[in-house]
């Protein structure tokens, strides 16, 4: 299950607090709600905050892992939930994500995200320094919908993708779910590729299930050579496009990167 963080999000200046607060909706750029007489070159010079309210339900705390999900950040942000800090988007992953169970109460919690300059200090101790992803636009903004991500049975953490061609013509396709085992319980996942739609009953006596897909004539080239993958699992779904190649080598493939 997820819950789309999809309201009304406060936005507020830090840096210059002469310009007013408003509220805008996500995903877009802060400009949107900021008067015309800012560039986009000086809103993302100055600091700001959001602030965005939601109603937690016991039935939602009754879940085993609520994990919140924040995507689509290419500047520097803080995300913090009721005033405690959760991690930093730093715009190099695709999206930023941890289990928040323990810090939600019943009733009203505070998410907030704080754009901030970074501190380039805290990247010097890292024994290897991760690259910055390629802004997918250059204004400052969030431009995927956060939410919150709700399982009881699993927690998947990795796809591994692994093309097997066969000399003869075709090529299977093996995707592998690699997930951590939070209760047992009866769960099952789905896997569509291709148009093609395998339902796996989970052992949760392992922590991955594999699907494998036979491919008759792969295409190659052009557009037609991106294929789609889509996964359900205990309330995760996951789409991914998957190009075919018999030079592709095996790709493991971790959520923060779809």
């Amino acid at each position: 299950m997820q819950l789309l963080l999809n309201g009304l999000w406060q936005l507020s200046p830090l840096t210059d607090l002469s310009i007013p607060q408003d509220d805008l909706t996500f995903p877009g750029p802060l400009s949107a709600v900021l008067p015309n007489t800012l560039s986009e070159p000086e809103i993302a010079q100055q600091e700001w905050h959001l602030m965005h309210d939601i109603e937690v339900t016991e039935e939602m705390l009754n879940h085993n892992v609520i994990e919140l999900v924040v995507g689509g950040v290419d500047y520097h942000a803080e995300v913090r939930l009721n005033g405690v800090a959760m991690f930093d988007c730093d715009g190099r992953s695709m999206n930023y994500r941890k289990d928040v169970r323990s810090q939600l109460t019943l009733g009203r919690n505070r998410i907030e995200m704080l754009f901030l300059e970074e501190d380039d200090d805290e990247w010097f101790d890292d024994q290897e320094i991760i690259p910055r992803l390629t802004p997918g636009d250059e204004r400052m903004g969030v431009w995927r919908m956060p939410y919150l991500q709700f399982s009881q049975y699993v927690r998947l953490e990795t796809l591994r993708i692994e093309q097997i061609w066969h000399p003869v013509g075709g090529c299977e396709v093996k995707v592998d779910l690699m997930f951590a085992i939070l209760a047992i319980g009866l769960v099952s996942a789905k896997v569509k590729f291709n148009g093609m739609t395998l339902t796996l009953p989970l052992d949760l006596r392992q922590d991955h299930a594999t699907a494998l897909f036979q491919i008759d004539a792969p295409v190659t080239q052009g557009d037609g050579a991106n294929y789609s993958l889509a996964i359900e699992i205990d309330g995760y779904q996951v789409e991914a496009w998957v190009p075919l190649s018999p030079e592709a080598p095996i790709q493991t493939v971790a959520l923060s990167q779809l």
